[in-house]
């Protein structure tokens, strides 16, 4: 009995696997909700009984989807985040290279995406919350290390938008239809230096000595005043 129980686990666990794969295929150009569910089930070599056995509904499959083009995402992001020896801004930027990897190896991926905001708000919803959560994390590890100054709780808050709001924006550029673009190093090299800028430690600034007391030096309020008119010699009186 449990060779065989084995055995009927993996044919399901196999079954499950080719309907995924069937569906990110058939679901990379026009989504999952525009796909025919007969299509789906030819290509995985199923019947269509078998969609609604292992995943219940059609959102149930995006879900599903969705959950497999993740893990590896975040186990490649989890491996960047391990890594001691790396500063915030290398961190950062590895963790942006392999996002816009993975979204150039999984065309889905943003199709469905969008999906699951427009059809399971409360899921993107949470989505977007442990995404803006992690960068928060990353940022407070980062004032810890010394690499970015200190912040208060609510700017941290608003740098973690905002660094979300750029991976948004290396999503359109992945969706660009041919139109020219500098490579992915060059446009994330480029943010990096922004966030360098704005979150980086600045070097303390040398302060300027004081003049002398008594010097023959003009004092600064001098250098602003409009030098005063001659009197003329008869007024000298």
């Amino acid at each position: 009995m449990p060779p065989r129980g084995r055995s009927g686990y993996a044919k399901s666990a196999d079954t499950r696997a080719r309907i995924i794969a069937a569906a990110l295929e058939e679901a990379s150009d026009s989504g999952i909700h525009e796909t025919s569910l007969a299509a789906i089930a030819a290509r995985a070599g199923v019947a269509i009984g078998s969609l609604n056995y292992h995943f219940g509904s059609r959102e149930g499959l995006l879900r599903e989807l969705m959950s497999a083009m993740t893990a590896d995402l975040m186990g490649r992001l989890h491996a960047v985040d391990a890594n001691e020896d790396a500063d915030f801004f290398a961190r950062e930027r590895a963790s942006m290279l392999v996002y816009l990897d993975h979204l150039r190896a999984n065309p889905a991926y943003l199709r469905l995406a969008g999906e699951i905001e427009l059809h399971e708000p409360e899921l993107y919803r949470l989505a977007v919350a442990d995404w803006r959560e992690r960068i928060t994390a990353r940022i407070r590890a980062g004032i810890a290390r010394g690499d970015l100054r200190r912040m208060d709780d609510a700017e941290i808050a608003a740098h973690a938008y905002f660094i979300l709001g750029a991976s948004q924006f290396l999503d359109h550029r992945v969706r660009r239809h041919g139109h020219p673009y500098p490579a992915d190093e060059a446009v994330v090299d480029a943010y990096l230096a922004l966030l360098r800028g704005g979150l980086g430690r600045q070097p303390a600034r040398a302060r300027r000595p004081r003049a002398a007391s008594g010097s023959a030096g003009p004092s600064a309020r001098e250098l602003g005043r409009a030098p005063r008119p001659a009197r003329p010699r008869s007024a000298r009186r």
